[in-house]
């Protein structure tokens, strides 16, 4: 609704800076995204030090990045691109990022990254998940100030009227519309914390990767009806909503890569190992009784 946080003129250069939310919520997204690595990292004793952790973090991030915005532009390019100077193609901090371009560019990034450091993919592809998950929470947000990815005019409660000048108010001229970005917001977070408690059973690396494809596949599918900037794909003489066909391509592979790996096998944990957070290095301090009942 507010996209821009400031504006600030610099008139000897003659430049505003305009940041906006957009950025923000995706700055935060790499922040958040670095400290689940960086746990998930230790307490799987996967061998990769701060700095790699950090590197492939970042890797993740941009090819994110390229892969939504590409999925966005290769959709949208006659229905809006080419009616714009061609550097809007590179405005991603105006939106327009399609997350099925993200899902589809990230492993394939994985894939070489572990290649390269010679690391096991699958705890990978969880890890990355349970960012992935929580940055569409997070970064939904940023559609909401910018205005964009909403539903169709609705009578509802729930129904939000946004400003003009907004891809919303194109359609919805004022009226109050379905605010999908904050359903999938809302259903996004649900899905972290089920991940979350999930990566603690032990099952098979792959498992956590596995039920975010099918757990985000459902979100989208159920709230795809409710948008209104659908992309489509055309398969001979049939159009189909593009996120459908995407959704249910990913939910085969979640599905076979789980029969295949028989990934919900739990995986053997070492005597007197936990599957918690902890770091292992981490020691328990018994405080003697005495103590105790002194600050009681």
């Amino acid at each position: 609704m507010y996209p821009t946080i400031f504006s600030l003129e610099i008139p000897f250069l003659n430049l505003t800076l305009e940041p906006r939310f957009y950025g923000l919520f995706y700055a935060i997204c790499v922040l958040i995204a670095a400290r689940i690595v960086q746990a998930e990292v230790r307490r799987r004793r996967i061998p990769l030090n701060q700095e790699e952790v950090m590197n492939y973090t970042l890797l993740m991030f941009l090819a994110g990045l390229v892969g939504g915005r590409s999925y966005e532009v290769i959709f949208e390019w006659t229905n809006y691109y080419t009616h714009q100077h061609w550097l809007k193609v590179f405005a991603v901090w105006e939106g327009g990022m399609a997350i099925h371009g993200a899902i589809i560019l990230g492993p394939l990034s994985m894939i070489i990254y572990c290649k390269v450091k010679r690391v096991s993919l699958p705890p990978m592809l969880d890890i990355s998940a349970l960012c992935m998950i929580l940055a569409q929470a997070i970064g939904r947000w940023g559609n909401f100030t910018n205005g964009e990815a909403a539903g169709p005019v609705t009578e509802m409660w729930t129904g939000i009227s946004f400003p003009g000048a907004t891809a919303v108010d194109r359609y919805a001229h004022g009226d109050p519309v379905h605010p999908t970005m904050i359903y999938e917001s809302l259903l996004n977070f649900v899905l972290f914390f089920m991940l979350w408690k999930l990566r603690l059973r032990n099952f098979r690396p792959g498992m956590i990767g596995a039920v975010y494809l099918l757990g985000y596949s459902a979100i989208r599918s159920s709230l795809t009806s409710l948008r209104m900037d659908n992309q489509f794909l055309v398969v001979g003489d049939t159009v189909i909503l593009a996120p459908y066909g995407i959704s249910v391509i990913l939910s085969l592979t979640a599905l076979t890569w789980i029969f295949n790996g028989k990934l919900w096998l739990r995986e053997q944990v070492p005597a007197g190992e936990s599957g918690d957070l902890s770091d292992p290095q981490k020691t328990v301090i018994q405080i003697p009784p005495k103590e105790i009942r002194r600050s009681s």
